[in-house]
């Protein structure tokens, strides 16, 4: 990310409220933002979460993954719904059908268990 940019960004973030911290991102070194009670590193384009222990690090990085998963399975529903859009044959149809119910039920399973491990944490 150009320096422009970054500043652009941090400016944006400022008029929109969000806070500068005095923590910094472990990967960079800019300064952390919090934005609607949510840790972000501008630079990087990433959430930071914050641990105070090891116990904590393994939660953190559940969550983050499940995030991760939720959001690659939402764009494989995506290109499936186009594939189906665009199907003529019955196996076909059935086939991206069967597949994108499997997608909904895992993406049902992976925000419920993120709900829990966040409301656990």
């Amino acid at each position: 990310m150009s320096e422009d940019n970054y500043m652009k960004r941090m400016t944006d973030a400022l008029r929109s409220g969000a806070k500068m911290l005095s923590e910094h991102c472990p990967i960079c070194g800019s300064p952390i933002f919090e934005i609607k009670e949510e840790l972000w590193c501008l630079r990087c384009n990433k959430r930071v979460v914050k641990v105070k222990s090891d116990e904590e690090v393994g939660s953190a990085l559940s969550v983050y993954t499940l995030m991760n998963t939720a959001s690659i399975i939402a764009v494989k529903i995506e290109e499936l719904t186009i594939l189906l859009s665009r199907a003529i044959e019955v196996d076909e149809i059935r086939k991206l059908s069967e597949a994108l119910e499997v997608l909904l039920k895992t993406l049902e399973q992976t925000l419920k268990v993120r709900r829990l491990l966040k409301e656990e944490a």
